[in-house]
């Protein structure tokens, strides 16, 4: 606990003060009663010289004797992304790296791997928790248990890798759209340099903090949608507004409505025909057409009026869930509605525009990703906390992504195109050979 060579901290100091100023009391009671003073219990002592609870002693005394060092406090809280992107696609290719090689793979065993080779410290619950997010399974595998992705996200991400070498292939152009948000004190770090201050008047150093009055919360949001090609953004595309206003055509929010609006109004009158737009599975993208089955949730009457409807036999006694399974089996093929829209609508329909979304869970795929990151991190560098800054700070910041930029973006996402696909391939094969030998365990 040597501090020899090193400076001491605002809070040894005081405990410093504290110390000097109890033994100057038992200085003064020693002299005053003129009896030695009883030393029995150190614990006690000395949580009566440093200010300190006597648990708290012996808590870090018991720290101290078993490791003969003291570790930092650990912050209170946890960070919002505490496992990001990144660690998911890094998290992808272990866990397929390792099914390829037919070797197991256990949670414990990933976060050893992240901890060891990438530097990345997550606890084995949380990732456990993004780990089923994703969508990657924990399931029995030659009695033993082994991470796996599951079978529809594979099938998801090599039936868009098929269609998108196809498409890199052809003179048609690819336009990925997405949107994302930026609060009004979005400034990247809570931290900074700062210079500390010496008061004259008193023995302690005294630290103001950085002189930057960063207000509480995150403020105001701007909802951005724009699109982008291998090129860049393309023009008239657009759309910034202010989320939960009630002002303007998009009235503070974005959903279906108003991303159909911004997609018939800015994007389609910019783009060539014969283009295909590749975007992301959010909810307001990927509405179907009402096609007139009734929820699955409804009554057993009405599901029995349905199938009796559209001449369907059934028993009387069937149940609920067989009922169901009648229904799933004779449903009309559902579309989306974009889709119908660019095959039927007049003004559409001639200009062979198709829709392409991405799987699930890869934003690395989607080079619009990278786009907004080049932004954020510019207005984040700018951030003055004000709306007027923000809108100022986006005008320049769109001018971040150059044809450069893209080229660059654009590598990166081919490289995870042809990594995914040949990483899958390999796995695909591996389990032709040996058989897959698995049985999904939900436990």
């Amino acid at each position: 606990m040597s501090h020899i060579g090193s400076a001491l901290t605002l809070a040894e100091k005081k405990l410093v003060v504290h110390v000097k100023h109890y033994f100057d009391r038992e200085k003064k009671l020693s002299l005053k009663n003129n009896k030695d003073i009883c030393v029995d219990n150190s614990a006690r002592r000395a949580a009566q010289a440093t200010n300190l609870s006597e648990v708290t002693v012996w808590r870090i005394m018991a720290e101290y004797n078993k490791n003969k060092t003291l570790s930092s406090p650990v912050p209170k809280g946890s960070s919002p992304y505490a496992v990001n992107d990144c660690v998911k696609t890094i998290c992808q290719d272990i866990i397929r790296s390792y099914n390829i090689r037919r070797e197991h793979l256990s949670l414990r065993l990933l976060v050893g791997i992240l901890n060891d080779e990438f530097g990345i410290s997550v606890a084995r619950e949380t990732l456990r928790r993004s780990l089923y997010r994703w969508k990657i399974l924990h399931g029995s595998v030659q009695r033993h248990t082994a991470l796996r992705e599951r079978d529809y996200v594979v099938k998801a991400r090599r039936e868009y890798l098929i269609r998108k070498r196809y498409l890199n292939n052809s003179k048609r152009m690819l336009v990925y759209l997405d949107e994302t948000f930026i609060n009004k004190n979005y400034s990247g770090s809570d931290s900074s340099w700062y210079c500390s201050d010496w008061n004259n008047d008193s023995r302690l150093d005294k630290s103001f903090g950085p002189y930057i009055n960063k207000p509480a919360g995150k403020g105001e949001r701007f909802i951005i949608l724009n699109a982008v090609t291998k090129d860049g953004w393309v023009n008239g595309t657009q759309l910034v507004f202010q989320a939960n206003r009630r002002t303007g055509d998009y009235h503070g929010s974005m959903e279906e409505e108003n991303f159909t609006r911004w997609l018939t109004t800015q994007l389609l009158p910019n783009i060539a025909d014969n283009s295909v737009i590749i975007m992301d599975n959010a909810p307001y993208h990927n509405m179907f057409l009402e096609d007139n089955v009734p929820a699955l949730t409804s009554s057993k009457s009405v599901l029995q009026k349905w199938l009796t409807e559209n001449n369907i036999a059934f028993s009387e006694d069937f149940l609920r869930i067989q009922l169901i399974d009648l229904i799933n089996q004779h449903r009309p093929q559902r579309m989306f509605k974009l889709d119908f829209m660019l095959r039927n609508d007049p003004l559409c329909k001639d200009r062979n525009i198709e829709i392409l979304r991405t799987p699930q869970y890869h934003p690395e795929l989607q080079p619009i990703e990278k786009c907004w990151a080049v932004m954020k991190q510019y207005m984040a560098r700018h951030c003055n906390f004000t709306l007027k800054g923000l809108r100022k700070n986006l005008e320049t910041a769109w001018t971040k992504v150059t044809s450069e930029t893209m080229e660059g973006i654009m590598e990166k996402v081919t490289f995870w195109e042809n990594h995914h696909f040949e990483q899958d391939s390999l796995l695909d094969s591996i389990d032709d050979k040996y058989g897959a030998n698995y049985v999904e365990d939900d436990e």
